[in-house]
């Protein structure tokens, strides 16, 4: 493992990994004091270089307030940027700040479109919310078995993940920090039902699942 002193040295010759790596350091080491306002500083220096991962977090800290005031609008900005790179948290971040109308103007088919992408690189999370979309038909069009079908790929997303990024991650649909583990949180492991062998799904089913996944 590299040193901090080695990476203080590659972060002054604005290495944007260095800077990142440095800040998540200094934010999240173990067994060392958290200094978030240097981090921010840090992984601001590397935002700046369109590194995902300092967006992704210095979006959480906007969206917390870790290390600078709170601001909601300028945390969804980040995540934007970053989701637009490819990084997944931030596009579950971004759709449910489009789904709640929180940093952003509340837009149901702009969350659904983040919601898919996110789903389609495995995020459990997302999967979950996307079905829970199709059954209320907010922002897309209503459809039971399109929601079940993705409410019940989440457990299966949870355990193919095998990577994970500790720390300030995602924004949980009660609010508040996850556990920090790509694909975890308060709601993750909820046992659902299996899914009945018939063409058909009954609506009283369909709202059971969906509303177990929040249990």
């Amino acid at each position: 493992m590299i040193t901090t002193a080695a990476l203080r040295t590659l972060a002054r010759t604005d290495d944007a990994d260095a800077q990142f790596r440095l800040g998540y350091r200094l934010a999240l080491g173990r067994n060392r004091p958290k200094r978030w306002s240097q981090a921010v500083r840090h992984w601001s220096f590397a935002a700046t270089q369109g590194h995902a991962r300092a967006l992704f977090y210095l979006g959480t800290c906007y969206d917390f307030g870790q290390g600078v005031s709170k601001n909601a609008r300028r945390a969804m900005t980040l995540y934007l940027s970053a989701a637009r790179r490819g990084h997944v948290i931030a596009q579950y971040n971004l759709a449910l700040g489009y789904r709640d109308g929180q940093g952003v103007r509340r837009n149901p088919k702009l969350a659904i479109a983040w919601f898919r992408k996110a789903s389609a690189q495995g995020d459990a999370g997302a999967q979950r919310d996307l079905g829970v979309c199709f059954h209320k038909g907010a922002g897309v069009r209503r459809d039971d078995k399109l929601a079940v079908r993705s409410v019940l790929a989440g457990p299966r997303c949870l355990r193919r993940s095998s990577s994970g990024e500790v720390g300030l991650e995602r924004v949980s649909p009660r609010g508040g920090l996850t556990n920090g583990l790509t694909g975890t949180g308060p709601d993750a492991g909820t046992s659902l039902p299996r899914r009945p062998r018939r063409r058909s799904v009954p609506m009283r089913w369909a709202q059971r699942t969906i509303e177990s996944a929040f249990e």
